[in-house]
C-alpha cells in the first residue's frame, strides 16, 4: 500500500496512530484504503477504540463493509470518513450494522451519499444514539434531507450539516420546522 504521503505498512502507521490508552486512532490522510480497513477490522488489540479518523483515505463503500462486519471495532462512538468514496450502498451498510448503536459522532462530509443514503440512515435503528450528523457536500438533495427531517430515529441530533447538498429555501425552512429535530442547536444548510 505504497501510496502518496504512506510509505509505510499499515502495521507500522497504527503503532504510530493509536492512543497511548487505545481509545483513538487517527489515521487521516493515510490513504490505506479497503484492504487497509479490512485490516483494521480484524486486529484484537483495536477492541477498544472509541474513536477512529479515517479522513481521506480512499475507503469505498466495500471497506466500509468490513468495519461493519467486524467483531472487533464494535464500540465505536465517533467515526470519521470525510473525503472517502462512500455512497448510497456505504449509507446503508452503516444503517444496518449492530457495530454503529454506539456511535454519537458521524462525519460523511464530502462523499457520494444520495436521497437513498440519507434514507437509510434516516430509518436506522442501530444509529438512535447520534448527536452529532455531517453530510455536508454529498448528493441527498431535497428527498434526502427530506427524510433526515422525517426520521423517528434520529430524534437525538444536535448538531446536523447538510450543506452543499441543493438545498432550495422551501426545503431549508420546512427542514428547520420539523419536530423531529427539536433537539438540534446548531443546523448548517
Amino acid at each position: 500500500m505504497n501510496q502518496p504521503f504512506n510509505d509505510q505498512p499499515i502495521e507500522e502507521l497504527v503503532k504510530q496512530s493509536l492512543s497511548q490508552d487505545g481509545t483513538v486512532l487517527d489515521l487521516h490522510i493515510k490513504y490505506i484504503g479497503d484492504e487497509g480497513l479490512r485490516f483494521l477490522a480484524e486486529q484484537d488489540d483495536l477492541k477498544n477504540v472509541r474513536e477512529i479518523n479515517l479522513e481521506r483515505n480512499e475507503i469505498t463503500d466495500k471497506g466500509l463493509r468490513a468495519l461493519a462486519e467486524s467483531r472487533v471495532l464494535t464500540s465505536l462512538e465517533v467515526l470519521h470518513l470525510h473525503r472517502n468514496g462512500i455512497g448510497d450502498e456505504g449509507a446503508r451498510v452503516l444503517a444496518g450494522s449492530a457495530n454503529f448503536s454506539h456511535l454519537k459522532s458521524l462525519n460523511l462530509w464530502k462523499n457520494k451519499v444520495g436521497a437513498e443514503g440519507a434514507r437509510a440512515l434516516s430509518e436506522s435503528l442501530f444509529l438512535s444514539e447520534l448527536k452529532r450528523l455531517d453530510l455536508a457536500q454529498n448528493q441527498i438533495g431535497a428527498e434526502g434531507a427530506q427524510a433526515l427531517s422525517e426520521s423517528m430515529t434520529l430524534t437525538g441530533l444536535e448538531y446536523l450539516d447538510i450543506f452543499g447538498n441543493g438545498l432550495n429555501e422551501e426545503t431549508q425552512e420546512s427542514i428547520k420546522k420539523t419536530e423531529a429535530f427539536s433537539k438540534i442547536q446548531d443546523i448548517i444548510m
